[in-house]
């Protein structure tokens, strides 16, 4: 298992996944090992927890009797919301590999952080704890993946469960869900080109020396900010170098996508930096990426998302990136 996710799990973070769970896929062939994650020739992998709680989640559907497309729910959510590890920390008092809240009904914190526990609470129904799981939402079967995964969890970025799609099938296949179809899996504007690493692995030193910075006419860029803004082309163009005494910015190390012309993104424009902030934080380990800000969050490697605390100051929604999302690299 672990060989074969090394040398297939990068792709995930080079594809923005959608996967349509609508219509009654064809049965493939047990024997059909096609991958629906496209290799890199990088070696990222899981480790033993991520897989071990990756299986101990299937294992719970097949007793439950639930179906496999159910079970590529769980693992795509879990690997979203807490990258399969069962951690007692996360937004606010969310914890466990669900990252499921305990002032929200879910549990104590002693229960949520046992897999079994936080496991059945997700898939919903009997046993307790009923609090609106996969079972409890109406027609799920139906829904793509990051629909019935939103519909329990209330995400603040809903679209971000798609970008598991392919790494959750592909482990719930390895464990008997044959009949999952990745034929369904396509590519959307989240595919990627690598940005250049050393070869131990690591980012190497950038000056400021893209000159100028193509966004703004003026200042300059590192050029795996430079490349940063090629990849995100779908987007829309930013504004990176700017002089500050502060941040990333005047380092050419930062960008801004604008979602509004200056006020708070609500409806498509809110649904547009949703997007850019899940296809940024699905490929942050392929671009370089130290943090992303959107809409009064921030997300890094370390932590994940979480509260953002607008250390500058500026009490509207530049300051509290509600408008724009802010992308500062390594």
């Amino acid at each position: 298992m672990k060989t074969f996710l090394a040398a297939t799990l990068a792709g995930v973070l080079v594809l923005m996944l959608a996967l349509s769970l609508g219509d009654d896929p064809a049965p493939a062939a047990a024997s059909d090992a096609t991958s629906c994650l496209t290799a890199t020739g990088e070696t990222p992998h899981l480790d033993d927890e991520q897989t071990g709680n990756a299986a101990r989640i299937i294992a719970i559907g097949k007793q439950r009797g639930i179906a496999p497309r159910g079970w590529a729910v769980a693992v795509a959510t879990a690997m979203q919301e807490s990258s399969l590890r069962n951690i007692n920390h996360g937004d606010r008092d969310s914890v466990g590999l669900f990252q499921q809240r305990p002032s929200m009904g879910w549990g104590t914190v002693e229960q949520l952080t046992d897999v079994d526990y936080a496991t059945n609470a997700f898939y919903g129904g009997p046993p307790p704890p009923d609090n609106g799981g996969l079972l409890d939402v109406p027609g799920w079967e139906r829904m793509e993946l990051t629909d019935a995964a939103q519909a329990v969890q209330r995400s603040g970025t809903p679209q971000a469960y798609a970008n598991w799609t392919a790494l959750a099938i592909d482990l719930v296949r390895e464990h008997g869900g044959v009949e999952l179809d990745c034929a369904k899996v396509v590519a959307g504007p989240g595919s990627v080109e690598p940005a250049p690493r050393n070869p131990d692995g690591s980012w190497p030193h950038e000056g400021c020396v893209i000159k100028p910075d193509p966004t703004t006419g003026r200042g300059c860029l590192t050029p795996r900010t430079d490349h940063i803004v090629k990849q995100a082309a779908a987007y829309g163009k930013p504004g990176c170098w700017r002089p500050s005494d502060h941040g990333e910015h005047p380092k050419g190390r930062a960008c801004d996508w604008m979602m509004t012309s200056g006020g708070e993104a609500h409806g498509e424009q809110k649904a547009k930096g949703d997007s850019m902030a899940a296809w940024a934080v699905a490929n942050a380990d392929k671009l370089g990426i130290m943090y992303v800000i959107w809409y009064r969050r921030i997300w890094t490697p370390e932590r994940g998302w979480h509260d953002y605390n607008n250390p500058w100051g500026g009490n509207d929604p530049s300051g509290w990136h509600t408008n724009h999302v802010h992308i500062s690299m390594y």
